[in-house]
């Protein structure tokens, strides 16, 4: 019985093991979804724009009346004034009063008018901001996973080749025992082999260290393996060589998220800039007051004196109108107008800025386009030949040297085209990216 039970312990334990060392695959768009989710950056500015939001609810407001109760008790127990009589007495006396005040402002220089602009604006940009930081987070983890996916398939290629190698190797040592070969070729195969397992070797280490560099991106636990599925190319990017630059500039400048957070920030800078000089205006305003009380030393009853004996009524106009304030008016609205005019500045280099992006991506998406398709013709050339070379050499027609270097060829080729498949994959996120149409949706290749 006890051997059963150690054996169940075995066999449980071993399959807790096997669930945590299972490899995960981590697709492309769960990779975006985590990133979303996880980025500190991301959810900070998420977190502003509900204070932004709560910030304009204020501003509306302002065109709203305040209303405030007010009350309180008091009991009094000693010498003071008995107020029927006009004596100083020793008496006890209890007061109970409650009062509702209003009030409203008429005008004050159009400042809740440029407030609730402002507000608004402010709670534009600050979506747009949330957007772009969206946006960032993609392109982010798109860089990132694509080399990871580069990694992998470099390893791949470094590992089937190894094998290759070291099949060939037997293979040659095969003919030397026999005397069909030199040993030269054995030797000459044996560095070939070596090199290979060096190359293996230093691309799992690269693969390895992105793949932390992803991992703590994601903030995914360390002790849990993963690997990145591949995305396969489907969709034809050819077209995207005849499209037109003025166009994509066109589009970014319609789609840029920073862009128009600038714009907005712009424009709620200039709106705090004219709620200053409203301070400088008269400004109106309506209030009203009314309450009542109870006095212990009055003869009425409570109900009596809260309802019809002391209840009061006030209401009026205030006006202020400013004339001096030590000079702080014209120190706020110097401030404002440097920021504003600092705004209005960085939207402009924004907007030349979006002009660049867009080209230096659509440049390099071309020029990845063309790297990708020469690419194809250059690992189909590599595999043929590694293939004749291999075939020509067991039949002693071809020297080895021969084949070392058509297995070189196939390597660089089957390497270039992966790398010119994942560039290009690359490129056309940041193509997205530089004109603002970027979007987790359209991450699907």
């Amino acid at each position: 019985m006890k051997r059963v039970v150690t054996l169940i312990f075995i066999l449980l334990n071993g399959g807790i093991i096997w669930a945590q060392n299972a490899v995960t695959k981590l697709t492309f768009e769960e990779a975006v979804s985590i990133g979303l989710e996880r980025n500190v950056i991301l959810n900070q500015r998420k977190n502003q724009l509900a204070a932004n939001q709560a910030q304009k609810l204020n501003a509306v407001g302002n065109y709203f009346p305040n209303l405030n109760i007010s009350g309180g008790t008091q009991r009094k127990e000693g010498q003071q004034q008995n107020t029927t009589n006009g004596n100083l007495e020793s008496i006890t006396t209890d007061y109970v009063y409650a009062q509702l005040n209003a009030g409203v402002t008429v005008f004050n220089g159009f400042s809740n008018y440029n407030s609730l602009v402002q507000a608004d604006n402010q709670l534009m940009a600050q979506s747009y901001l949330v957007k772009r930081s969206a946006q960032d987070v993609v392109s982010n983890v798109a860089t990132q996973y694509l080399q990871v996916l580069l990694d992998q398939e470099l390893m791949r290629i470094a590992e089937e080749n190894l094998k290759t190698q070291t099949t060939i190797l037997e293979q040659i040592q095969g003919f030397v025992d026999v005397g069909a070969r030199a040993i030269t070729d054995a030797y000459t195969q044996d560095a070939q082999t070596k090199s290979a397992q060096v190359l293996f070797i230093r691309s799992k280490n690269s693969l390895q260290n992105d793949k932390s560099i992803l991992a703590q991106t994601l903030q995914l636990d360390p002790s849990q393996p993963f690997e990145v599925t591949n995305p396969a190319l489907n969709e034809d990017l050819t077209h995207y060589k005849y499209a037109n630059l003025d166009s994509l500039i066109a589009i970014a400048v319609d789609n840029r998220a920073d862009l128009k957070q600038l714009d907005h920030q712009m424009k709620a800078n200039k709106y705090s800039y004219k709620s200053v000089l409203s301070s400088a205006l008269p400004s109106l305003s309506i209030y009203a007051n009314y309450g009542s009380f109870y006095y212990s030393l009055i003869a009425d009853k409570f109900n009596t004196q809260i309802r019809t004996t002391n209840p009061s009524l006030s209401y009026g106009i205030n006006l202020s109108i400013p004339i001096f304030n030590r000079f702080q008016t014209r120190y706020q609205r110097s401030a404002s107008q440097v920021q504003f005019e600092n705004s209005v500045l960085n939207y402009q280099n924004l907007e030349k800025t979006v002009k660049l992006d867009v080209q230096r991506a659509f440049n390099n998406f071309v020029n990845a386009l063309e790297n990708y398709e020469a690419s194809l013709a250059q690992a189909q050339a590599g595999e043929l030949a590694l293939r004749t070379q291999q075939e020509s050499y067991l039949l002693g027609i071809t020297p080895q040297v021969a084949l070392a270097q058509a297995n070189q060829t196939y390597v660089l080729g089957a390497a270039a085209k992966v790398q010119a498949e994942v560039t290009l994959l690359f490129q056309k996120v940041l193509l997205e990216y530089a004109t603002g149409t970027l979007e987790p949706a359209l991450l699907k290749p």
